[in-house]
């Protein structure tokens, strides 16, 4: 079995809540195959007290209840499993409560929104449950889901019950690069960033990759094979956010991965007039998000869907007659540093902001992407694209310019940069340069009043 890696910060949060003793009701939620259920497991590892754990499926609310029932039973008294009984989940919930009046109780709910949909009432049960009998006790509540529409809007939100009672509210988001290098042993910065890349940091989809093995036989087994983790059903399962027309939200994606991002692109490409609904189902979902650089465009968060659209989609027919691994030698493996741009960008602004106001990187509160159109000194528009700009506050403090090649970063490409950063309303920027390859020489010696990061810097700061 894998050993354990990354969340440290997150197992720091719930380790500190645990030792202060008394009643405590963490709520968890984050899309699926995230890495909720295996941080959790691991904090209620590390614990020496009675542990209830309760995993939530799609079923009746009898089922649920002979389900938790033998789950509380077996943790809090084995003895009694063939003797007692619970008619409902108030008495289930009050038995529990007694064990936790005397010693400490964790009661980790998992997969929450399927019982509160099977029974509405449960949510008001358990505020009962815990401003009458729980907040006295020594229980370790933990709520966890991975419907983040429903976990916000039925749980978090000030109109739902559980509101205001909870003393931790934990979003849980994709590994970053650096935590994903930690499943990567024996790669090079260059693979382990690719991995990253075609995964987005999703635990699960990170799991699938075995170090012992090349990249590119990982790609190949895994997206362009019968029977790899990647495939057309597995996807369908990421895109489940509206069963009704799954179609269009198909075609939205691809439009997107393939570079459709403005609203009227991605109406053009699906053929359809009004896409305001999906578009926000979508968005809501966390599946696209909506950017204003300064006028609006939609991107993918799922880098892991994004390749697919884009280089596996279209594959197949072939993959299902076997010929996977030859399309994508043929034709998606000289593509991977095209892909990797964008990714180079999100990576990039991951490190400045865990770097801010550190080795001569300006503190920052916010880093974008920017586009925006300016006159030049012929009164002719000029396109000025810049990969990061950040802020602090409002005021511009930073451009970064990233570039993921094999050939160094040179002359040409810093001149690029320096040319655009003239039509910003300051002076006062620091300029950031990333490269997969290193610098040329000219870069080195001219880029004044810039700082130049290479791949192996961005693993291993300092």
């Amino acid at each position: 079995m894998m050993n354990f890696r990354g969340r440290k910060k997150e197992l720091d949060i719930l380790q500190k809540k645990y030792d202060r003793d008394g009643f405590c009701l963490s709520i968890i939620y984050g899309r699926r195959r995230i890495g909720k259920t295996t941080l959790v497991n691991e904090f209620i590892k590390r614990q020496e007290c009675k542990k209830i754990s309760f995993v939530a499926v799609e079923q009746g609310e009898k089922e649920l209840l002979s389900m938790m029932k033998n789950e509380v039973l077996n943790a809090l008294a084995p003895e009694m499993a063939d003797i007692i009984d619970f008619q409902d989940f108030g008495n289930l919930f009050e038995f529990i409560g007694k064990f936790a009046q005397k010693e400490r109780v964790i009661f980790f709910i998992d997969e929450y929104p399927y019982l509160a949909k099977q029974c509405p009432y449960i949510q008001s049960l358990l505020q009962k449950q815990i401003d009458s009998n729980w907040k006295d006790s020594k229980m370790f509540f933990i709520i966890c889901g991975s419907l983040v529409g429903f976990m916000k809007d039925e749980v978090l939100a000030e109109s739902a019950p559980l509101h205001g009672r909870s003393d931790l509210e934990m979003r849980l988001r994709p590994f970053g690069y650096e935590d994903t290098a930690l499943f990567l042993n024996g790669y090079t910065y260059e693979e382990k960033a690719i991995v990253y890349g075609l995964t987005g940091g999703v635990a699960k989809y990170v799991d699938q990759f075995d170090s012992k093995i090349s990249l590119d036989e990982n790609i190949k087994e895994q997206f362009y094979s019968l029977g790899g983790y990647f495939s057309e059903e597995q996807v369908k399962t990421v895109l489940s956010s509206d069963r009704q027309n799954p179609a269009l939200y198909n075609s939205i994606i691809s439009a997107i991965a393939t570079g459709h991002t403005k609203h009227n692109e991605i109406s053009g490409c699906v053929g359809m007039d009004d896409i305001t609904y999906p578009l926000k189902v979508l968005t809501k979902a966390e599946i696209i998000e909506k950017r204003f650089s300064p006028k609006p465009y939609y991107v993918l968060n799922d880098s892991m869907l994004e390749f697919w659209f884009r280089y596996v989609n279209q594959a197949s027919s072939l993959i299902n007659s076997g010929n996977g691994e030859k399309y994508y030698d043929l034709n998606v493996k000289n593509k991977l540093h095209d892909f990797m741009g964008k990714i180079f960008e999100k990576m990039a602004k991951e490190f400045l902001m865990k770097n801010a106001g550190m080795n001569g990187i300006p503190l920052i509160s916010e880093i974008t992407d920017y586009q925006n159109t300016f006159l030049d000194e012929n009164r002719k528009p000029v396109n000025v694209e810049l990969d990061l700009l950040g802020k602090l506050d409002q005021k511009y403090v930073l451009v970064g310019e990233c570039k993921f090649k094999n050939e160094k970063f040179d002359k040409s490409e810093l001149e690029k940069v320096m040319d655009k950063i003239k039509y910003l309303p300051t002076k006062e920027l620091m300029v950031c340069l990333f490269s997969l390859s290193g610098f040329t020489d000219y870069v080195q010696t001219n880029a004044e009043n810039c700082l130049l990061f290479s791949i192996q810097d961005m693993y291993q700061p300092g």
